[in-house]
């Protein structure tokens, strides 16, 4: 049985595979200026689900890296602010230079301690100032309540972290505020695989805790003689005591002076151990975010590459389909124009 071809038939036939090929020539150019493998998911649905995983993790990834670097802008602000505590300035000495002109000071010496007893209180005022040091409009060592300032002296005398005594004994209300300022956590997520407990509790080693303690590393409450255990509390008192000595020989006002210089002498020293320990914690701290910041850029870096791989094209391969498909094109009207002609002729014969 013959069928009969007819000229409506075939110029359908013929437009409909002439708007295919112009719709690949025009895919091909969009790839070219792009590069994309895929515009849309109907294109190719599992490369776009697995892009979409490996996007999301990218994203993920710059989240995490911008936490880190934030965490590690916000360290080494506090590691520099208590540098100038620990290695001193050019206005008041170190740590290591006041634990030397302390273990120096003899009866035979005992006239330097009138001006030791200067440094010492200009450096308790000084340790407080840089403890309330800033970055971004945040307290570094003010906790979670970075919002206001962590230190400052009462009308009294005494030092204040957050409106409370830091020298509070042991079993009051305030000792047990500062021992939960002490303690508070802001866990910050930097990529460790951040995960909850069974009460709902972040997993220490899952997340970073951002809340630098002011008294944590300066030291709070009192110990079992009941001396003070703060740096800057201690430098002041000892400092006032050395300071009401006598200006030429140095003797002290009184043996009740003398007694307690002597027991806050070596508790002083031991708090300047505990600070400098505390100084090299942070520095260790901003190493570790340090170490976490490359390992996630390298995975970042990863990510993209995968990304590229998939849902980038060659530029060249890219190039020679757009010309292929542009010479289908051309072939196609070509075959079209001799087709058309030698149809309609037929058809007027």
């Amino acid at each position: 049985m013959a069928f009969r071809i007819t000229t409506n038939g075939l110029m359908r036939s013929y437009r409909t595979s002439l708007g295919k090929i112009n719709g690949k020539v025009y895919d091909t150019m969009e790839r070219v200026q792009t590069t994309r493998n895929f515009s849309t998911s109907a294109e190719d649905p599992a490369a776009a689900s697995k892009a979409f995983q490996l996007r999301r993790s990218f994203w993920r990834a710059q989240d995490h890296i911008d936490n880190t670097k934030y965490l590690m802008n916000k360290i080494q602000m506090g590691w520099t602010s208590t540098e100038a505590v620990v290695d001193g300035d050019g206005s008041v000495p170190s740590l290591d230079g006041i634990a030397s002109s302390l273990s120096a000071i003899s009866d035979t010496t005992a006239s330097g301690r009138p001006l030791l007893g200067r440094e010492l209180i200009e450096k308790s005022e000084s340790i407080v100032m840089c403890m309330n040091v800033r970055y971004n409009d945040e307290f570094v060592f003010a906790g979670i309540d970075g919002m206001n300032v962590p230190f400052s002296w009462g009308e009294d005398g005494a030092l204040l972290y957050r409106g409370v005594d830091v020298s509070a004994t042991e079993g009051t209300e305030d000792y047990e505020k500062l021992q939960k300022m002490a303690t508070e956590t802001g866990y910050v997520d930097v990529g460790l695989g951040l995960e909850e407990d069974e009460n709902g509790d972040i997993v220490d080693s899952s997340a970073f805790n951002s809340a630098i303690s002011g008294i944590e590393f300066l030291g709070y409450g009192l110990d079992e003689d009941g001396e003070p255990q703060n740096l800057a509390v201690l430098m002041n008192e000892l400092g006032n005591i050395f300071q009401d000595c006598d200006r030429d020989t140095g003797a002290y006002a009184d043996s009740a002076d003398e007694e307690r210089a002597q027991a806050l002498t070596q508790k002083l020293l031991d708090a300047i151990s505990r600070v400098q320990e505390q100084h090299v914690a942070l520095s260790s701290q901003s190493e570790y975010l340090q170490v976490n910041l490359n390992h996630l850029e390298e995975t970042q870096y990863t990510l993209n590459t995968e990304i590229s791989e998939l849902e980038q094209m060659d530029p060249a391969l890219a190039v020679t389909e757009m010309y292929w498909a542009q010479y289908c094109y051309q072939a196609a009207l070509k075959i079209g124009n001799d087709l058309v002609s030698q149809t309609l002729f037929d058809y007027l014969k």
